[in-house]
């Protein structure tokens, strides 16, 4: 059981992780030590709310001491209440206005159920902002009571998502690309939706007919997330593929497993909240980027994958009829988009400075 508070309040959850999905149920029991003979409340009542987080860029005209006209910029931060919900704990009995508290030990149950569609707890964070957080909340509602008057306890709420009924969830994504000493890579994701703790498996097909030397390949899960008019974004996980450190050879084909860190992950999602005059929009959605780093200049390329990231996984044996049906889709050869840096014949002379100058300006 979860338990928090003080010696006087003290709430306990029925689940110990305070991890919620929206649409289900928070229920749990408030017990209250009152150490007066009689204390008078007008109400008791838990209190959940969901509140966004973002910056802005601000500017302000101001005069100095000496009456000199200035300009500041400056950072200003927002916390909006998108939902709240409120629930009474504890009312006055039928013909009173009052609550009336003796000494001793009290306790109430409580219960509600959380609203269907909800943006999720922006997790992880290295940043203060942008952020989405819950937090439920005891009020004993006297003005003039104030010792553990309100206590706070953080709550993680995720929709749920599940890849299954999600777009690009169970599909395949394709990825191909080539620079200027002919290096061609070409592959796929063998299912793009996961969940963490799942195996994000890359097959790779590469070509590499002069015998370059590719320094690795990194591959970095991201996280992008947007709050209203703030963005960040976070890696969630970097590392080079295996077996590609100063590889000269004249082609692979390989198989390579990337494991989901088995943390709280906010899944991919969209959201707009509309109880303001302006509506507020969330989103989550994450890329895997896999960035060739070749020896020479103007060699180096990267490839894009969009992933999703659920809160339900799909079963193993979709996940092998999926893979053996893109396994025959991959006997026809993909279409390789144009190179990230112009194509060149490996014994031709760099690009000249003017050229790359001007090939940029255009």
């Amino acid at each position: 059981m979860g338990a928090s508070g003080s010696s006087e309040i003290q709430v306990t959850f029925d689940r110990p992780s305070l991890f919620f999905i929206a649409g289900e149920q928070i229920a749990g029991n408030i017990s209250f030590q009152n150490t007066q003979d009689k204390l008078v409340l007008d109400s008791i009542f838990l209190e959940c709310t969901g509140e966004l987080g973002y910056t802005t860029r601000e500017t302000r005209h101001f005069k100095d001491n000496q009456g000199r006209a200035q300009t500041e910029h400056y950072t200003k931060r927002h916390h909006i209440p998108f939902i709240q919900v409120r629930v009474p704990v504890a009312q006055p009995q039928y013909g009173q206005r009052e609550i009336t508290l003796y000494r001793g030990q009290h306790s109430w149950p409580f219960q509600f159920v959380l609203p269907q569609y909800l943006p999720p707890s922006l997790l992880p964070s290295t940043n203060s902002y942008p952020y989405v957080k819950y937090y439920t909340r005891i009020v004993l509602d006297k003005p003039w009571y104030k010792p553990s008057a309100k206590q706070v306890y953080p709550l993680t709420i995720f929709p749920r998502v599940n890849i299954l009924h999600t777009p690009g969830g169970q599909q395949p994504a394709a990825f191909s690309n080539q620079n200027r000493k002919k290096i061609r890579i070409q592959g796929y994701i063998m299912r793009s939706g996961v969940v963490p703790g799942d195996k994000l498996s890359i097959q790779i097909d590469l070509q590499n007919p002069k015998r370059s030397e590719i320094k690795k390949i990194e591959a970095t899960l991201m996280q992008h997330r947007h709050v209203a008019r703030s963005s960040h974004t976070e890696v969630i996980l970097r590392t080079d593929l295996p077996d590609l450190n100063e590889f000269n050879g004249t082609e692979l084909q390989k198989t390579f497993d990337i494991t989901i860190p088995s943390v709280y992950l906010s899944p991919t999602y969209t959201y707009l909240s509309q109880n303001h005059a302006s509506p507020l929009g969330v989103s989550v959605h994450y890329e895997l980027l896999l960035d060739v780093k070749v020896r020479g200049l103007f060699t180096d390329f990267k490839m894009s994958v969009p992933i999703v990231v659920g809160t339900e996984p799909v079963t193993n044996e979709l996940q092998q009829q999926q893979q053996l049906h893109y396994q025959e889709q991959m006997n026809v050869s993909l279409e390789i988009p144009m190179a990230s840096a112009p194509l060149y014949e490996y014994d031709e002379p760099p690009p000249s400075y003017e050229t790359v100058v001007t090939d940029q300006k255009m």
